[in-house]
């Protein structure tokens, strides 16, 4: 059996270079363990398309941040995904909040993003019920339907010839003259030749990256697991819009999002995990309406409720600086055919189209 691109991991990233590359005519198959596409880090985020304001001006997150927000806009009305430009507030609380929010201001201004600085007295208008003394807005954040969007890009690649291999494990890649031989099982242990072989598998990206004969140790990260819970809100609320508080040390800035049916929710907190366990800690409900209340005093406890569980694939460890996501090709590691992708965390969804079209110009390269 033979492919011109074998990827492994059906989440929103693996499913963009998949679309990408089928649109240009290579034969391409996708292997992921779950029964269904997007079941990873994909579908347990927040659901928010991203502008591009925290990052460093020259990363990659800041490049597929930026473009993938208007491709996936521009995708989502192709497709008629259901979203919508909601916007977001992020707030300082208190006045010594002030210098690290003008910051994030300034770096969104570095990378061209459209934003606008509110004073209190403007804030006081908008959300009356909320404690905010400055805030920046973006108004080109927005919600999106991830289940919906994982439908489409599954659609496209369907469209173009493209397969997906479900309940599929993968076994092992190893270098042949032409790519790779991969091994792998779906009840039945089969092998794929492939001229490209890339990792899209997220949470998994080291265990898949040990398991390519070719690729040495130095070339490729462990993965360390940042745990996020969500708690929804069933009451009356003020919010109309995203609002990202800061954290400080009264908060843990816990961001205030939206679903498309108008629901509400609370997170994600942080909690570093040594495995990938998607159980609900009902006993951090404190924590967030402590926190919650920095910002909204009037929150009444009795209608928050436990909603999901994500895990973000990190780079770094919880006393280190945010790491860019890692997308190595030949030029980085030495393997020819290879593109391994780690890292790929917020604003993932946001930069997935982004990050497909990046691979697909690796590969024609």
């Amino acid at each position: 059996m033979f492919f011109d691109i074998t990827i492994v991991g059906a989440g929103v990233v693996g499913l963009s270079i998949a679309k990408f590359c089928s649109e240009q005519g290579y034969s391409v198959v996708i292997l992921e363990q779950e029964s269904r596409a997007g079941e990873g880090v994909s579908s347990r985020n927040s659901g928010v398309l991203h502008a591009g304001i925290y990052y460093p001006e020259n990363s990659f997150k800041t490049k597929f941040c930026i473009s993938g927000n208007g491709l996936l806009y521009e995708y989502a009305n192709l497709k008629r995904i259901n979203h919508k430009r909601i916007g977001k507030y992020i707030i300082a609380s208190h006045k010594n909040d002030i210098e690290k929010l003008h910051k994030i201001y300034h770096q969104g201004v570095k990378n061209l993003v459209e934003l606008d600085l509110l004073s209190d007295k403007k804030m006081k208008e908008i959300y009356p019920d909320l404690k905010i003394v400055e805030a920046i807005f973006s108004p080109n954040t927005g919600i999106i339907d991830v289940p919906e969007l994982v439908s489409a890009l599954e659609g496209d690649i369907q469209h173009n010839g493209g397969l997906i291999s479900f309940n599929t494990t993968f076994i092992s890649a190893e270098k042949i003259e032409q790519g790779f031989r991969i091994s792998c099982n779906d009840g039945t242990s089969y092998k794929i030749d492939t001229h490209f072989l890339v990792n899209a598998s997220g949470l998994y990206s080291d265990v898949i990256s040990k398991k390519i004969d070719a690729l040495n140790d130095e070339d490729f990260s462990s993965i360390k697991y940042a745990k996020g819970h969500y708690f929804k809100y069933n009451g009356n609320h003020p919010f109309t819009t995203l609002v990202y508080p800061l954290a400080n040390e009264f908060s843990s800035g816990l961001h205030v999002g939206f679903d498309l049916s108008g629901q509400i929710r609370f997170g994600p907190d942080i909690t570093w995990v040594d495995e990938i366990d998607f159980s609900f800690d009902e006993s951090l409900k404190s924590k967030f309406i402590e926190s919650i209340k920095q910002y909204w005093p009037q929150i009444d406890s009795t209608k928050l409720h436990p909603d999901y569980v994500g895990i973000r694939p990190k780079l770094q460890s919880f006393n280190e600086t945010m790491k860019d996501f890692s997308i190595k090709g030949f030029n980085d590691h030495g393997v020819d055919g290879l593109i391994n992708i780690q890292g790929v965390e917020s604003p993932g969804v946001t930069s997935c189209l982004s990050i497909g079209k990046h691979v697909l110009n690796l590969i024609k390269s």
